[in-house]
């Protein structure tokens, strides 16, 4: 499951936090839009952005890494103290009904690991997850998926094929990430403007929300006859 536009709102702090993480390592400043957010691993955010900035490959050694250091830095000192971060409505009921149900739920998402603690604690969600996949595994967002197999193998002995897979997100990436490995995809569309793309990718279902989980439900339980 995702995280961002799927679980909660983030608000501006982590785009901020970047933006000066980004600064005070290159001394360059850059301005972030949703397009250059949105389904991306965190280490492929820095990487377009210094590729933006015009700093070559041959200057980058060890930069996205410093980077990256930077950013959760700035994020655990930030986070907590927004205001503008919210859960989305029915979150907790979907995932309680996950948990009681038993389903196997774990995180897939760009954010580094401790990004993704950082903005899930303050609404008591990391409880629910039994493992994660992050863009500290790879930065490379179809490379999650696999990943999220092999950690379920190694730490559950429980073996998945793909197609018993379902990933939950809000992008457009979600989407291809899931179907370039053979996964199905419930698409959260939270911004009507982005529906038409997401709708084009064929996702296996789509909902606008979690308000009211009895679609998501009886879409899953349709997966077990």
């Amino acid at each position: 499951m995702d995280i961002d536009g799927t679980l909660i709102s983030p608000g501006m702090a982590p785009r901020q936090s970047l933006r000066e993480a980004i600064h005070r390592i290159t001394g360059e400043r850059i301005s972030f839009e949703v397009r250059h957010l949105a389904g991306y691993t965190d280490p492929g955010i820095v990487v377009n952005a210094l590729d933006r900035l015009g700093i070559s490959a041959t200057e980058r050694d060890g930069l996205v890494h410093r980077i990256l250091t930077k950013y959760l830095e700035i994020l655990a000192e930030r986070y907590p103290h927004s205001n503008e971060k919210y859960l989305f409505p029915g979150v907790i009921d979907l995932l309680n009904y996950l948990q009681n149900a038993r389903y196997r739920v774990g995180l897939i998402t760009g954010n580094m690991e401790q990004g993704a603690a950082i903005k899930l604690k303050p609404f008591g969600l990391m409880d629910y997850f039994s493992f994660g996949v992050y863009g500290s595994d790879h930065h490379d967002r179809d490379q999650l998926p696999l990943i999220a197999l092999q950690k379920v193998r190694q730490r559950f002995n429980e073996s998945y094929s793909p197609v018993q897979v379902v990933v939950i997100g809000d992008t457009v990436r979600d989407v291809w990430s899931a179907h370039r490995n053979r996964m199905r995809c419930i698409a959260v569309i939270r911004h009507e403007e982005r529906r038409e793309a997401i709708v084009a990718e064929s996702p296996d279902l789509t909902v606008s929300g979690f308000e009211n989980i009895k679609t998501i439900r009886t879409y899953l339980e349709t997966l077990k006859e």
